[in-house]
């Protein structure tokens, strides 16, 4: 995503296709569904939240997974019952997919949102799909997981050593996030999916992100324009209502997309 200068694109050719409404650094924006619900909320950046603590059994986890795995593993912190995990975690192993017709077997076999061979005269150099984690209420009712949670727990029980990490590979059909990069002499384009499942996106909107809501083929855009000391870069966000997804086109490498061709690329993926 990142590069060392920003370039500026004429909009000219763009007129008939774009409208343009800037937005002060202090009104968040948002993006409404056709009822008018907001599905997608900028928000200022959470300084309390700090950085996640490491943690050391997911660690284990994804070293004991094989590419492609979604491993549920089941945590016993202490000796005895009462230190047992009474719901599952999961850690997925992902899989860069090389060939384009085996990313598209992917994308037809999980129902995610399909992304293009092509992308701006940019070759398909991967594709990853990541699976949607079963954690919602829901998920924790279907016959999937109560059998996984009651084979670890059973496990963890019969246990008589120091284990303390329990964990299966189970199977996957559901995507939860979707992406593919596009390569063009050492430059690099990245469209990205996630699949919200009827949730609301919430995204941290920096003091340093001129972020811009534009309209493109009917649907509304954000560009993002990041300028800090160190580093500036250009990105783009939109949602599919359609598809119930949240998506992102970042360009990076030893070349980067103007703000037009973002634009057009915007375009040509919505159309």
């Amino acid at each position: 995503m990142m590069n060392k200068t920003t370039a500026v694109a004429s909009m000219l050719t763009l007129f008939l296709l774009i409208s343009v409404t800037a937005y002060a650094a202090s009104e968040y924006i948002q993006i409404r569904n056709s009822e008018g619900v907001v599905k997608v909320q900028h928000v200022a950046p959470n300084e309390a939240a700090g950085v996640a603590s490491f943690d050391k059994y997911a660690a284990q986890v994804y070293a004991f997974a094989k590419p492609d795995e979604l491993i549920a593993y089941l945590v016993k912190n202490k000796a005895g019952a009462l230190g047992l995990a009474t719901e599952l975690s999961f850690k997925y192993k992902e899989q860069r997919i090389g060939a384009y017709s085996d990313f598209l077997k992917e994308i037809k076999r999980t129902g995610a949102p399909k992304l293009p061979e092509l992308a701006a005269g940019y070759a398909f150099k991967y594709g990853v799909i990541n699976p949607n984690l079963p954690t919602t209420d829901a998920d924790k009712k279907s016959s999937l997981y109560q059998d996984t949670l009651q084979d670890l727990t059973a496990q963890a029980n019969k246990d008589k050593g120091n284990g303390n990490l329990f964990m299966k590979a189970i199977p996957w059909s559901e995507p939860g996030w979707i992406s593919a990069t596009y390569s063009k002499d050492n430059a690099y384009i990245g469209i990205s999916a996630s699949i919200m499942k009827d949730g609301k996106m919430f995204v941290e909107q920096e003091p340093e992100n001129q972020a811009n809501k534009i309209m493109v083929a009917g649907t509304e855009v954000i560009y993002n324009k990041v300028v800090k000391e160190e580093v500036s870069y250009d990105y783009l966000n939109w949602y599919n209502e359609k598809q119930d997804a949240y998506y992102t086109l970042t360009s990076y490498g030893n070349k980067t997309l103007t703000e037009e061709q973002f634009l057009q690329l915007a375009g040509e993926l919505l159309k």
